[in-house]
C-alpha cells in the first residue's frame, strides 16, 4: 500500500519504466566544495571501469538494451545507514548548513505537526526539507498508522542529533527526501551514483538479472516484499545494511531494504547505444530523479538489476535511503 511523505502524498511507484536517448556527459562534480572527512564507517569500493549492457527486455515498460561504458569509480558497500547521518546532521548543523524547524503534516492518518531539518545557509538545495525526524511513523493509503519499525529513528534534542533506538544504528537512514541525500554527498565532496553507474554496479560485472550474489532473487538474498505486486505486508521494515550476501563487487542491498536515490533526472527517452559515462542533468517537464533498487515493500520485479523508477526530490519516506559514490575526476 501507498506510504505518505511530509505535506505532499508519496505514492509508490511499482512500475518499471521505459528507457532512455543518449547523453554522453561525464558524471557531474558538485556545485559545493567543501573539506570534511567522510564517517571512517563508510567503506568505499573500487568499481572498476568497463562496458556492459543497459536495460532489459523481460517485462513491458523495461529500458531498451544499448551497450554503455563506465569509468572507474568507487561506490559505498552498503547503503548509508542512520549513524553515519547522524554523523553528518551533527556535523553540518555546526557549519550553519541545517537547521530543525516544525512542519504541519497531512496524510490519511490526519494532521500534525512534526520536527524535519532543512537546508539554510550556503548548503545545497537551502530552504528544502532534508529528512523528517523521529516523529514520523508513517502512515497507510488506507489510513492506518505503519508498524512502529518504521518511523525515522533520528531525532533532535538539546542542539544535537541522536539515535531513538540505538538498536537501530546500522539501519538504513530512511525518510530521507532526494535533497538530504544531496546535500550528504556535497558535505563530503562525493557524488549519488549516476543511473548507469548505479545499474553497472548492481550487475556486478556478470549482467545479473538480480543485483545478487548470483543473479536469483529469493527470501534469503534480499529484503523484498513477495512477487505479487500489490500486496501490502503490516510487519515489513528494513533491516541492517549487509544481512545478505553481497553482489560480486562487494556491495551489499543492491536490491531491497532501500531505495536509493540517483544523481540523474529522470525522462524516459534518455539512453542510446555507445554512450560513455551518461548522465541526464535535464529536469525535463516533472524534474523528477531517479530512484532505484526496491525495497523491502515492493515487490520482486523493482529489484531486477534494470528496473526503473523515479520521484520528485522532495519526497522521502520509509522505504527511501541512497549510497554513494566517489569519481575519479
Amino acid at each position: 500500500m501507498p506510504k505518505y511523505s511530509l505535506i505532499l502524498v508519496c505514492l509508490c511507484f511499482s512500475s518499471v519504466f521505459t528507457s532512455c536517448t543518449d547523453d554522453t556527459e561525464t558524471p557531474t562534480s558538485n556545485t559545493t566544495t567543501t573539506d570534511n572527512s567522510l564517517p571512517t564507517s563508510i567503506t568505499l569500493v573500487d568499481i572498476a571501469a568497463g562496458t556492459f549492457t543497459m536495460g532489459g527486455s523481460t517485462m513491458a515498460n523495461d529500458a531498451p538494451e544499448v551497450s554503455v561504458s563506465i569509468s572507474a569509480f568507487m561506490m559505498s558497500e552498503k547503503e548509508i545507514t542512520n549513524q553515519q547521518y547522524i554523523d553528518f546532521l551533527n556535523d553540518a548543523i555546526k557549519d550553519g548548513w541545517v537547521e530543525v524547524v516544525e512542519e504541519n503534516v497531512a496524510d490519511p492518518c490526519g494532521s500534525r505537526m512534526e520536527k524535519v531539518v532543512k537546508g539554510i545557509g550556503s548548503a545545497p538545495n537551502a530552504g528544502e526539507i532534508y529528512i523528517q525526524l523521529g516523529e514520523t511513523g508513517g502512515c497507510t493509503s488506507g489510513g492506518e498508522p505503519e508498524a512502529i519499525n518504521n518511523k525515522s529513528w533520528i531525532a533532535y534534542a538539546n542542539g544535537s542529533f541522536n539515535l531513538l533506538d540505538n538498536t537501530k544504528s546500522d539501519w538504513p537512514v530512511n525518510w530521507v527526501k532526494w535533497y538530504g541525500a544531496n546535500a550528504f554527498v556535497q558535505y563530503y565532496n562525493l557524488d549519488l551514483p549516476t543511473e548507469a553507474q548505479w545499474e553497472y554496479a548492481a550487475r556486478g560485472g556478470q549482467q545479473l538479472q538480480y543485483p545478487t550474489d548470483d543473479g536469483t532473487l529469493s527470501a534469503s538474498k534480499a529484503n523484498y516484499n513477495g512477487d505479487a505486486p500489490g500486496v501490502y505486508d503490516p510487519d515489513g521494515h528494513s533491516v541492517a545494511t549487509g544481512s545478505y550476501p553481497s553482489n560480486p563487487f562487494k556491495l551489499y542491498d543492491m536490491g531491497g531494504n532501500v531505495w536509493e536515490w540517483c544523481q540523474d533526472y529522470y525522462i524516459a527517452s534518455f539512453y542510446t547505444d555507445d554512450a560513455t559515462d551518461p548522465v541526464n542533468t535535464s529536469p525535463g517537464a516533472d524534474s523528477k530523479r531517479v530512484r532505484r533498487g526496491g525495497s523491502w515493500n515492493y515487490h520482486s520485479a523493482t529489484l531486477l538489476s534494470y528496473a526503473r523508477a523515479s520521484d520528485f526530490e522532495n519526497r522521502g519516506n520509509n522505504h527511501f535511503g541512497f549510497r554513494i559514490v566517489k569519481n575519479a575526476n
